[in-house]
């Protein structure tokens, strides 16, 4: 019904040059509003309707970031497809609830490794970790960027539109080196699907085997959760905050400091304030008369 607006929902994103998330998840959210006003002309819609669309996705359970996500996505399609100017006031941002990311041990980053079935699912888990890769940009890898004379991985259009290097663990080169024996079929991405080995891998079959093996380990975590892992641990052994900032891809340093405040041995040996050793203050000798 609505699949030419879609179409120039589709041209609009690519004439700006938004990244394929960013484009997938404004059509997404714009399909499903859609699909919500039903059989409402284009040309009588009002911000009232997004406005009651938000309420109402709050209200069934959407949490904040998602409900802004949903705001971020119909505002671009209200100015740019229907031209109808968006108000902050009207349809304010949702202040959402800070979390500090959830952590893996050493110990349970080993026992996924040992719980995958696959030396491919072996090496994408041990890479994400070692690196501190975000699954978009494992999925992008391509075999050149591995760099094995000087250990370090090349990420390229990572998710801020630029690229970066990280660090390459010598456990992990092992691993890819045994996957790329294992499937030497030539390819210009670096991982492919099991079933298809010219099929480049998708960021949900990262997930979805991710899912599965943290089921069958009995760790519950995402992709995700293995690059707070990484950043968490270096932060923990003294890395600089610079080179953690680096390896990560930030632009800005405050991505970088959440670690800090999750890390629990950057405050171990640190006094509270109520135990330090009171100052003895000196008395003067009164002078004898």
């Amino acid at each position: 019904m609505y699949e030419d607006i879609i179409e120039k929902l589709n041209n609009e994103c690519t004439i700006r040059n938004l990244s394929p998330r960013t484009s997938f998840m404004y059509v997404f959210h714009t399909k499903k509003f859609l699909e919500w006003i039903g059989n409402k002309s284009l040309d009588k819609l009002a911000l009232l309707d997004v406005r009651n669309y938000i309420l109402a996705r709050k209200q069934g359970g959407a949490c904040a970031a998602y409900c802004n996500s949903m705001s971020s996505a119909l505002s671009f399609f209200y100015r740019h497809i229907l031209h109808i100017p968006w108000d902050l006031d009207f349809i304010p941002r949702m202040k959402v609830d800070w979390n500090l990311p959830e952590i893996l041990s050493r110990e349970q980053i080993e026992k996924l490794i040992n719980t995958a079935d696959n030396i491919r699912n072996k090496a994408i888990i041990a890479l994400v970790y070692s690196s501190g890769l975000r699954a978009g940009e494992v999925v992008q890898l391509a075999p050149s960027d591995i760099y094995m004379s000087t250990m370090q991985v090349h990420v390229r259009n990572s998710k801020n539109r630029g690229d970066h290097w990280t660090v390459l663990s010598e456990r992990t080169l092992e691993l890819l080196k045994q996957y790329w024996y294992a499937y030497p079929q030539p390819r210009d991405v670096l991982f492919v699907s099991l079933r298809n080995p010219h099929r480049p891998l998708k960021v949900g079959g990262i997930e979805i085997m991710m899912k599965r093996i943290g089921q069958e380990a009995g760790i519950d975590f995402h992709p995700h959760t293995l690059r707070h892992s990484f950043a968490t641990h270096l932060i923990e052994n003294n890395t600089s905050r610079e080179f953690v900032q680096t390896m990560l891809g930030h632009r800005s340093s405050s991505s970088t400091e959440v670690y800090i405040h999750v890390s629990n041995k950057a405050i171990m040996g640190v006094k509270s304030p109520l135990d330090l050793p009171q100052k003895k203050t000196s008395r003067r000798k009164k002078k004898s008369g």
